[in-house]
């Protein structure tokens, strides 16, 4: 468990370095630049110091190309664009939305059952994000709003929908076909990377960068901490963890993303957040408690067997 909350201490930290490099760059670019290098570090390292895990299957094409396209290159660039104009601790609350959506395709592609308390959680969850969505920035609202909802918020539940998929495609790699996280993470960055470069070039500019020196060093830091230690770690835990527990732990995120903007970006934090953190806790503590009941469970029928 202490390693999930580093996980998503060091998560909001790149989401918050994110929103500051996005001064210096545009959000498509930002997506192919980190993704290609991050991409091409991690391939780096696979086939240098841990070459007997440098495996690709054809057979597995398909599922590499839903993590390339859906995952990297419509998921970042979606939330890059709306970060442009929402709070980073915003944009996380609504990354808090993967739960849900992880259970249903859980349910769907795996099989898994949720228990009525895990059920209870993931709703409870669900319900607590709603006064953020009562806060709105000028940036927001300049793009104006279908129904209630901003088109920056809209594009990050698109991302989020993106992203969760993913990460089940991500597990069916990992756990079904043996490959390392390193490796899956290493091909989809890369090749998502360099497909949102193209694209950048056609649509921001061959090299969209204000302010290079800011701009090399944020993208440095976002690189090593997120691409690099968090994405591979999440795989690590995903061996341990079911894919919609480690996606409600995401509600960790918010209060470390609140903190971090109130720092360096003098964001105010309302009484919409405190609200929303309350719920959503009080939610992850329901979800979590009944999973470790049924693990405890699974283990002591084992010993008897």
């Amino acid at each position: 468990m202490i390693l999930i909350v580093i996980l998503h201490a060091l998560w909001a930290a790149s989401v918050t370095s994110s929103k500051i490099l996005l001064q210096y760059t545009q959000p498509i670019f930002l997506t192919g630049i980190r993704m290609f290098i991050a991409g091409g570090l991690l391939l780096a390292y696979q086939y240098f110091y841990a070459h007997d895990h440098f495996t690709f299957k054809r057979k597995h094409v398909g599922l590499y190309l839903k993590l390339i396209i859906i995952g990297i290159y419509l998921s970042y660039c979606l939330r890059f664009w709306a970060l442009e104009s929402i709070t980073a601790s915003k944009s996380m609350f609504l990354y808090n939305l993967a739960p849900f959506i992880t259970s249903l395709y859980c349910y769907f592609f795996f099989n898994e059952k949720m228990t009525r308390k895990q059920w209870f959680g993931l709703l409870l969850g669900v319900v607590g994000l709603v006064p953020i969505f009562l806060t709105t920035t000028a940036a927001e609202k300049s793009f104006g709003e279908f129904l209630f909802i901003s088109w920056p918020e809209l594009a990050t539940l698109f991302s989020v929908a993106a992203y969760s998929y993913s990460w089940i495609v991500m597990r069916t790699l990992i756990k079904d076909h043996s490959y390392s996280p390193m490796m899956v993470n290493g091909i989809s960055m890369f090749a998502g990377g360099f497909l949102a470069l193209i694209t950048a070039f056609f649509v921001e500019g061959p090299f969209p960068v204000t302010d290079f020196w800011p701009f090399a060093g944020l993208l440095t830091f976002i690189i090593l901490i997120s691409n690099i230690l968090c994405h591979n770690l999440y795989g690590h835990l995903l061996r341990h963890y079911s894919a919609t527990f480690m996606s409600f732990a995401g509600f960790m995120g918010p209060p470390f993303a609140a903190f971090y903007g109130f720092i360096l970006k003098n964001e105010v934090i309302t009484w919409h957040f405190y609200a929303s953190t309350i719920i959503v806790f009080f939610a992850l503590y329901l979800f979590y408690k009944d999973e470790r009941q049924q693990q405890n469970g699974l283990e002591i029928e084992m010993e008897q067997l």
